[in-house]
C-alpha cells in the first residue's frame, strides 16, 4: 500500500455544476443503447446508495477514535451527498425522454433500504459498503484507462467521469472504517459475496427495463452491443472478474492499485478556468 494513500491525506467535496437541462442524446453514449442504459441504470441507484452509505458512516462515527479517520469519513460522507444530488438531476433528463422510471425506483427502494436495510447486522452492512466502494472505484478505474466515454454527451461524460474519480479518491475510507470496527476477512468475504450479485443484477435489470421501453431489447444488434462491452471490445466481465478475485486476496488494500494521477487528472480536466464544470465546496457549507 502506498504510504502517501495509507489514511493520510484530505478529500475534497465538489459541486457539479452543469444543471442537465439542455437536450441530450436519448443514446447519449456514442449511440450506444446498451452502454447507455447499464449507465442509466447505475445513475439510478446512485442516490439511494449513497444515502445507505451516509447513514451507516454516521453510525460508525462514534465508534471510530481516531480524529484523521473521523475527517476522511465526514470528507466521505459530503463527497458521497453531491454524487448523489448531482444524478438525481440527470433523472429529469430521463423523464424528458419519456422513460418510466418510478417503479424500478419504487422497488428497488423498498427492497433495499425499507426492506433489506433494518434487517441487515450494522458490521455486514459496513462490509458491504467496502465491496460497494470497491467496485465503483475498479468501475470507474476501467472507464477511465479505457476512455470508454470518449464518445459520449460532453457534460454526461463529464458527471460520470467526475464521480469516478472521487470514487478513486476516496477509494480506501470504507475499507478502512471496516478494518477498524469489524476487522477479519470472514466478514469482508460475506459482504463481497452478498454484494456482487446485487449490484450487477440491479443495474442489469436497470438497463432491461430502459432497453425494454425503448422496445430495443429483442434486436439482435443489443445483444451484439451487450457482447461488445462485456466481453470483445470493453472486455469488462473479464476485468470486472479481475477485480473480485484481487479483493477477495488476505491482506486486500484498495490502494494497492495506486491510481490517484488518474483520478487527479480528471479533476484537473473539469476544474479548468475558462470553463469549469466542477466547483470545490468549502468545508463549512452545507451539501
Amino acid at each position: 500500500m502506498p504510504a502517501a494513500h495509507a489514511g493520510s491525506g484530505s478529500l475534497q467535496p465538489r459541486r457539479f455544476l452543469p444543471d442537465l437541462d439542455g437536450d441530450s442524446p436519448r443514446h447519449w453514449c456514442g449511440g450506444d443503447p446498451v452502454l447507455t442504459h447499464l449507465l442509466n441504470a447505475y445513475t439510478l441507484l446512485v442516490p439511494g446508495n449513497e444515502g445507505y452509505f451516509i447513514r451507516a458512516f454516521k453510525r460508525a462515527l462514534h465508534l471510530i477514535e481516531d480524529p484523521e479517520r473521523r475527517r476522511l469519513m465526514t470528507q466521505f460522507m459530503r463527497q458521497e451527498g453531491l454524487h448523489g444530488a448531482g444524478h438525481h438531476r440527470y433523472w429529469r433528463i430521463l423523464e424528458r425522454h419519456g422513460y418510466r422510471i418510478s417503479g424500478f425506483l419504487a422497488r428497488t427502494d423498498a427492497a433495499l433500504y425499507r426492506f433489506l436495510e433494518p434487517r441487515t447486522p450494522f458490521k455486514l452492512r459496513l462490509s458491504m459498503i467496502a465491496c460497494v466502494e470497491h467496485v465503483n472505484a475498479r468501475m470507474g478505474h476501467e472507464f477511465l484507462v479505457r476512455r470508454i466515454l470518449d464518445a459520449a454527451d460532453p457534460d454526461l461524460r463529464a458527471l460520470f467521469e467526475w464521480h469516478f474519480a472521487e470514487e478513486i479518491e476516496h477509494k480506501h475510507v470504507a475499507h478502512d472504517v471496516l478494518d477498524a470496527v469489524a476487522p477479519g476477512y470472514g466478514l469482508r468475504v460475506f459482504g463481497a459475496l452478498a454484494v456482487w450479485p446485487m449490484f450487477y443484477g440491479l443495474i442489469g435489470l436497470g438497463a432491461v427495463v430502459l432497453l425494454w421501453q425503448d422496445r430495443l431489447l429483442l434486436k439482435p444488434a443489443t445483444w451484439r452491443a451487450w457482447g461488445r462491452h462485456l466481453f470483445w471490445r470493453d472486455r469488462m466481465f473479464r476485468r470486472m472478474l479481475g477485480h473480485l478475485f484481487a479483493y477477495l486476496r488476505p491482506g486486500f488494500h484498495p490502494w494497492q492499485l495506486d491510481d490517484a494521477s488518474l483520478a487527479a487528472e480528471v479533476i484537473v480536466r473539469y476544474s479548468g478556468t475558462d470553463k469549469a464544470l466542477l466547483r470545490p465546496v468549502p468545508q463549512s457549507a452545507e451539501i
